[in-house]
Order: C-alpha cells, then structure tokens, then sequence
C-alpha cells in the first residue's frame, strides 16, 4: 500500500471515529446527563452500570481514535495537512485530559454517592469536551478536504 493510501485511509477512519464520538457527545449532553437529574431511586446502581457499558462503548473507539491521530501526524505530507494533523492532536490531548481529569472522576464519585452538586459539575464539564469534538470534527472535515 502506497504512503498516500495510507493517508487517504487513515483520515478516513479519523474522520468516522471523530464524527461517531461527536454524536455520541451531544447525545449525552443533551438527552442522557440531563435526565440524570429524574433519577429518584438506584441512582448509585444506575451510574455503575452506566460506568461499564460507557467504558465498552467508548473505549474502543477512543482508542483507535487516539492510534489513527497520532498516526496521521507522523505520516502527514506537509504543508496545511500537517497543520490540520497536529490541531487534530492537540485537541484529542485537550479531549482526553478533560475526560480523564473531570469526567472519569466526576463519574466514580456519583459511582459512591449522588451528589446534585458534582453532577451538575458534570453536566458543565462535559460542555468543554463536547465542544473540543466538536471543533475536531470540523478539523477532520478540513483534513479530509484538503486530501482531495
């Protein structure tokens, strides 16, 4: 396989990694942490449970996302894409201090104990990373643009 195949595919799969998180984010921040607050009953046992099939769901993709981005800046040709590339990197970076220095722990703590306080906080949190997505998907389109 040729360097610009390699490339070609890559930004692709950057691209449908980014755009699936990006919806799953609104989807939470929107719909799903809102409605965290009708929770009356096992709100404890609920967050668990979510901690786990979150983490099955997410994991992988975040993953491959994360392989996939610094792939393309160790084999981006020059020029704008490489540009695109490393913001595309650094906002992963952004995207994955802000999960794992807010939303993790703002997680584990409703794991223990509900709290209308730190789960506002994650409401809020989870704002910065939705919109960091957000902004990577537009960079992802730009990459994807500037391939073809």
């Amino acid at each position: 396989m040729s360097g610009m195949h390699d490339l070609i595919y890559l930004t692709l799969a950057q691209l449908v990694e980014t755009w699936i998180l990006i919806g799953i984010m609104w989807f939470s921040q929107v719909v799903h942490y809102p409605l965290y607050k009708k929770i009356k009953e096992g709100f404890v046992e609920y967050e668990r449970s979510h901690i786990r099939r979150a983490a099955l769901l997410l994991g992988p993709i975040m993953v491959v996302e994360a392989i996939t981005a610094f792939l393309l800046v160790g084999i981006a040709p020059g020029g704008i894409f490489t540009t695109l590339a490393g913001t595309n990197l650094v906002l992963l970076i952004l995207i994955w201090l802000s999960t794992f220095l807010f939303q993790i722990t703002l997680h584990q703590k409703l794991s223990v104990r509900f709290s209308p306080k730190v789960l506002q906080n994650l409401i809020t949190s989870n704002w910065v990373r939705t919109l960091l997505w957000t902004l990577k998907g537009v960079v992802t389109v730009f990459m994807i643009y500037h391939l073809f």
